[in-house]
């Protein structure tokens, strides 16, 4: 039994074969993005100078007065935030184009 311990050791071992070869990426599957459509706000500026008026043509037209304000910083952050996530959505779409053009400029 020893003499198989000892001479299994010192015996040469067998070449280990392999074949290389690229591995094909899988197709790049990218859910189509839907378009995006702004619907249309009207924006009316209040001033001190014109509330009146605009009350009025609201009421005229039998609208419900309910309005929603800004202070100027407020309205220069509101805007900010937006050229933000307009600038987010520009990266993001670069990232896909990357991945897009990693996968499929092979084809």
């Amino acid at each position: 039994m020893a003499a198989l311990l000892l001479t299994s050791c010192s015996s040469i071992p067998r070449l280990l074969e392999f074949d290389s070869k690229p591995i094909e990426r899988e197709k790049l599957v990218l859910p189509s993005v839907d378009k995006f459509n702004s619907r249309e706000v009207e924006w009316i500026v209040l001033t001190p100078e014109n509330v009146e008026e605009v009350f009025k043509e609201l009421e005229s037209s039998g609208q419900e007065i309910v309005l929603f304000a800004l202070k100027g910083d407020d309205w220069e952050s509101l805007t900010l935030n937006l050229a933000d996530i307009m600038k987010l959505v520009q990266q993001q779409k670069s990232i896909i184009a990357a991945y897009k053009n990693y996968y499929e400029d092979d084809e």
